[in-house]
């Protein structure tokens, strides 16, 4: 495609335009006679089911149908019909045969002139899209309720609604050779960290794919190397969310067809944080705590149950020992442990894979497999069976805000360590995990940053959730380290 060029021959032009869609049947050619005695023989080219027909229907074909007569000027017959027939307000021209099928595949409609190598492009998509509705995902109490859509223009309107500035700029590439995907940077001029949007410019404009199956190919080029089970971008379906992260100084990534932003940088106490934050006064010192906490006891509890069995169960009173500690059970602790936690995974998988009306089956069926039967058959202890109940719920905690997948491997790690080390084991597992932390990097910025390295003034939005009148008026600044 890249070596044909639009010819000044009508039938040529078309002929290479079917050729190029494999004669797909919805490529529409409509023929058109035009202008004084009808001496100009045009058509019309678009893709049927994604253009808007009634547009293209009133606005084009219509008034070039009616009988009018070309000036003898130096302007172009193409610059003519443009000024005075074309009806649509966003109309430019091309000479690139590339650009107009790029053009037809999105949703514009060409006019092709014979006699003439320019053609004339008028946008009018209509794609299928669902209507704005609720963000499901991060739901909050109060505050805004509209989520993100699949569409990119939907989403870039939706945002500019919230942010009336006109500093609010909007960088699009398109990502892919065979198949070209919108992909937006938006961000905050005069706000933006100018280090952190150069970098995220260069990891979107460095993909080098045919096509975009997934936004997760942006937010791994996002992470860059090396790959890590820790999330160094974060994901928002809310309008307020997207709002706030840009005013904070951060860009933000939309990739046409999905309906998440992704958020760069992204630190580790930014998983902490929940729309309900920013509404509601309760839990303003509380929340982030507690959520925190959450995520290390999913890590940390089953561990140090299996320390404590393994390696210290003679330390403790019989009464205690005796009343936690497996016995007369079939199985080991680590074991139970083991076993439990994949069933639960295995609940998990199957209760957002099955249809919706046999979610209540297996959870019945989830229920007395791990239950009490599995107690009274003295298969599990029953303190195994809380200790993981406890874990499971302290994990889901983190799943919406992206903590499942480091939850889960730091708990398997640290399951084992604790089987074979004990305590010793846990603390040296603990170290090793604070220097990999350390070591990371979202886009440039220290992974734990304002903690590791510490930053006084950034305190105020990290562990607790400051004044709003302070947080809103204030710089945040991030230490960068893009090399």
């Amino acid at each position: 495609m890249s070596n044909i060029e639009i010819q000044q021959c009508l039938k040529e032009n078309i002929k290479h335009i079917k050729n190029t869609f494999h004669d797909s049947s919805d490529l529409i050619v409509r023929k058109i006679r035009a202008g004084f005695n009808d001496t100009l023989e045009m058509n019309v080219v678009y893709l049927d089911g994604i253009i808007d027909a009634d547009l293209i229907q009133e606005n084009v074909i219509k008034p070039l149908l009616e009988p009018f007569q070309t000036d003898s000027s130096e302007v172009s017959i193409v610059d003519q019909i443009i000024e005075r027939m074309i009806e649509s307000a966003n109309v430019k021209t091309t000479a690139e045969f590339k650009e107009m099928i790029n053009a037809i595949v999105r949703g514009s409609t060409v006019l092709l002139i014979n006699g003439y190598q320019q053609v004339i492009i008028i946008p009018s998509p209509k794609w299928a899209e669902r209507s704005v509705e609720a963000s499901t995902g991060e739901r909050s109490v109060r505050g805004p309720q509209i989520g993100l859509t699949e569409k990119i223009k939907t989403n870039i309107n939706l945002i500019r609604g919230s942010i009336k500035t006109p500093d609010f700029c909007v960088e699009t590439v398109e990502v892919g050779t065979i198949s070209p995907t919108s992909v937006s940077i938006l961000y905050i001029e005069g706000i933006v960290d100018k280090g952190i949007l150069k970098e995220v410019k260069k990891r979107v404009k460095s993909l080098k794919i045919k096509y975009v199956l997934t936004e997760r190919v942006v937010e791994d080029a996002l992470e860059g190397k090396p790959s890590s089970f820790f999330p160094r971008v974060r994901h928002s379906e809310r309008i307020d969310g997207v709002v706030s992260t840009l005013f904070e100084g951060r860009v933000v990534i939309i990739v046409d067809g999905y309906p998440f932003a992704i958020i760069a940088p992204a630190l580790f106490i930014d998983f902490t944080q929940a729309p309900d934050d920013y509404h509601i006064s309760l839990g303003r010192f509380t929340s982030r705590i507690i959520r925190l906490i959450s995520f290390f006891i999913g890590v940390y509890l089953p561990a140090i149950y299996i320390a404590i069995a393994n390696f210290h169960k003679d330390d403790l009173p019989d009464k205690i020992s005796k009343a936690i500690i497996s016995k007369d059970e079939l199985l080991p602790t680590f074991w139970e442990m083991v076993i439990l936690l994949f069933l639960i995974r295995m609940l998990v998988d199957v209760s957002f894979r099955l249809p919706q009306s046999a979610v209540l089956l297996i959870s019945l069926i989830g229920t007395i497999v791990i239950g009490e039967t599995a107690v009274t058959a003295k298969l599990i202890h029953p303190v195994s069976l809380i200790v993981i109940g406890i874990t499971a719920l302290s994990s889901f905690l983190g799943v919406n805000r992206g903590l499942a997948a480091p939850d889960t491997v730091i708990r398997i790690l640290f399951l084992l360590v604790a089987n074979f080390f004990g305590f010793t084991g846990i603390i040296i597992a603990t170290t090793i995990l604070i220097m990999y932390m350390v070591s990371l990097k979202s886009v440039g910025v220290p992974y734990l940053s304002p903690i590791i390295p510490f930053k006084m003034q950034e305190l105020k939005d990290t562990f607790y959730r400051g004044d709003l009148q302070k947080l809103t008026n204030s710089k945040h600044t991030y230490t960068e380290d893009n090399e």
